[in-house]
C-alpha cells in the first residue's frame, strides 16, 4: 500500500504531475480539437424548415360535433385522445400515415431518399419530422433535410395534405348529415301529410272549420231563441188570461212556443241529423275543442319540425359541396438559410473540453501507476494481474 503517497497527494502535486504531462495534455487536446474540426467539416449540412397552422376555435367540425370526426379519424386508424381538441387531432392527422403517403406520392420522396419500400421511406419522413403543440393551441411542424428548398417543400406539403384530408372529413362528416337529416325529412313529410289528414277528417266528419267561429255563432242563435222564446210565453201568458186555452191565438202562440224549443234543443244539442257547418250544438263544442286543439298542435309541431329539418338539409347540401380552406397557416415553410446541424461551434466547445478532462485524467492516472510501481511493486504487479486476466492475457 501506499499510505505516504497518499497523504502527500495534494494539489500542489497535482499541479507538478500536470505540468510534467504538459506536452501529452495539449497534444490529446489540440488532436483531438483539430480531428473534430475536421470532422465537422466533411459532416453534411441539414437545414430545418418550420410550418405552423392555428385550428379555428369556431371549427365545429372537430370542435362541437367533433364526435364524427373523431369517430370518422379513429376508424381510419388514426389514434386519438378521449378529449380531443383541434389542435391534438391536426397533429394527430400529421403524424397518420394517410397524409405521409401523400406527401411522398406528391414529391417522389422514395426517389429521393433512396428508399426502396414506401415503409422505408415513411419511417425516414418520420424520424425527418417534428411536430408540436405549443401552449396556445399552435401546431408547428418541422422537417429537416440536407437541401433547404426540399426541407420547404416538404413541410409546405404536409400542412396541403392535411387541409385535403381535413376537407374529406367535413365532407364525409356533411353528406352522412345530409343522408341523416333528408331520411329525417322524409319521414317528417309523411307525419306531416298524416296529421293534416287527421286535421282535416275531424274538421270534415265534425263540421268544425273554425270553432271559436262557429261558438259565436251558435251562442248567438241560442241567445236570441231564448229571447225570442220568452216574449212569446209572456204573449202567450197574457193571450191565455184574456181567452180560453182553445183560442186560436192562445193555439198558435202554443205551437210557436214549441218551435222555438225545438230550435233550442237543437243549437244546444243537436238533431242528430247531418248540420251544416253553421249548426255546430253547443253541447260537443267543449270536447271538439279540445280534440281539435290537439290535431292543430300535432300539424303545427310537425310543420316546424320540417321547416327545420329542411333548413339543416340545405345547410349539409352547402357544406358538403363547400371546397374551401378548413386550416388557418400562421407560417409557411420557407427555404431556410441557415444550417440547423451541425452545430460546429458547440461540437468543437464539448470536443475540447472531453479530451482536456481525459487527457487529465490519463496524466493523473499514469503518474499514480508510475508512483504504485514505485513505492508499492507487489500492489502494482497484483494490478498488472488482474488487468491481464481482465482482458484474458496470459502471462
Amino acid at each position: 500500500m501506499m499510505p505516504d503517497a497518499n497523504r502527500n497527494f495534494n494539489l500542489w502535486k497535482m499541479l507538478l504531475v500536470l505540468a510534467r504531462y504538459r506536452k501529452f495534455i495539449v497534444s490529446l487536446v489540440v488532436l483531438s480539437t483539430l480531428a473534430a474540426a475536421v470532422t465537422v467539416l466533411v459532416l453534411p449540412k441539414w437545414y430545418r424548415a418550420k410550418t405552423s397552422i392555428l385550428p379555428s376555435q369556431y371549427d365545429h367540425s372537430l370542435g362541437i360535433t367533433g364526435n364524427f370526426a373523431q369517430f370518422t379519424l379513429s376508424s381510419a386508424g388514426f389514434d386519438l385522445p378521449i378529449m380531443a381538441t383541434p389542435s391534438d387531432v391536426y397533429a394527430t392527422m400529421l403524424k397518420s400515415e394517410t397524409v405521409a403517403r401523400n406527401v411522398i406520392d406528391e414529391l417522389d420522396l422514395m426517389a429521393y431518399f433512396e428508399q426502396k419500400t414506401f415503409q422505408e421511406c415513411y419511417l425516414y419522413l418520420k424520424e425527418k419530422t417534428a411536430i408540436s403543440i405549443t401552449g396556445e393551441g399552435v401546431v408547428e411542424l418541422y422537417f429537416e433535410d440536407k437541401d433547404p428548398e426540399m426541407a420547404a417543400k416538404v413541410a409546405n406539403s404536409f400542412i396541403f395534405h392535411l387541409d385535403q384530408l381535413n376537407r374529406e372529413v367535413k365532407a364525409a362528416k356533411a353528406r352522412s348529415d345530409r343522408e341523416f337529416i333528408l331520411e329525417r325529412l322524409n319521414t317528417t313529410n309523411i307525419e306531416l301529410d298524416s296529421a293534416r289528414a287527421r286535421l282535416l277528417a275531424f274538421q270534415t266528419s265534425n263540421k268544425a272549420i273554425d270553432l271559436d267561429q262557429q261558438k259565436k255563432m251558435a251562442l248567438d242563435a241560442a241567445s236570441a231563441l231564448k229571447t225570442q222564446l220568452a216574449m212569446t210565453q209572456v204573449s202567450r201568458d197574457v193571450k191565455s188570461i184574456r181567452y180560453s186555452p182553445d183560442h186560436p191565438d192562445v193555439l198558435h202562440l202554443e205551437n210557436e212556443i214549441k218551435q222555438l224549443k225545438k230550435q233550442l234543443a237543437i243549437v244546444e244539442k243537436g238533431s242528430g241529423d247531418d248540420l251544416s257547418y253553421f249548426g255546430l250544438p253547443l253541447a260537443d263544442i267543449p270536447e271538439l275543442a279540445i280534440r281539435h286543439a290537439e290535431l292543430a298542435a300535432d300539424l303545427a309541431i310537425q310543420v316546424k319540425v320540417a321547416d327545420l329539418l329542411t333548413g339543416l338539409y340545405e345547410e349539409a347540401r352547402i357544406k358538403e359541396q363547400k371546397d374551401t380552406p378548413t386550416i388557418s397557416i400562421l407560417e409557411t415553410a420557407y427555404k431556410p438559410e441557415i444550417k440547423y446541424r451541425p452545430r460546429r461551434t458547440l461540437i468543437l466547445i464539448v470536443t475540447f473540453a472531453a479530451s482536456l478532462v481525459l487527457a487529465i485524467f490519463l496524466a493523473l492516472f499514469g503518474d499514480y501507476l508510475s508512483e504504485l510501481r514505485r513505492l508499492a511493486p507487489n500492489d502494482f504487479e497484483l494490478l498488472k494481474r488482474t488487468q491481464d486476466e481482465f482482458t484474458g492475457k496470459k502471462g
